[in-house]
């Protein structure tokens, strides 16, 4: 079975975001805040992490529900004479 472009999308998104918090990127979203601890290796972290966690939590849930409704309206499609 193919899986939807949407769907890998949203699982990619929620993968990046997971690496990012094992990689320790939590601790470097401070530099939204104006405290840079670590230098540039760390802010840039810290950025990565935040857009992440917005992606993943923002785009990937949207992403899921257009897949799944892509997915049921073309076997609704494909099932009419």
């Amino acid at each position: 079975m193919r899986r939807h472009p949407f769907v890998l999308a949203a699982l990619g998104l929620c993968a990046l975001f997971v690496c990012l918090h094992l990689g320790g990127g939590r601790e470097s979203v401070g530099v939204l805040s104006g405290t840079v601890v670590g230098g540039p290796w760390r802010m840039g972290l810290g950025v990565g992490y935040a857009l992440a966690w917005f992606g993943a939590v923002l785009v990937a849930p949207v992403l899921l529900l257009a897949g799944l409704a892509d997915a049921v309206l073309g076997r609704v499609r494909l099932a009419k004479p």
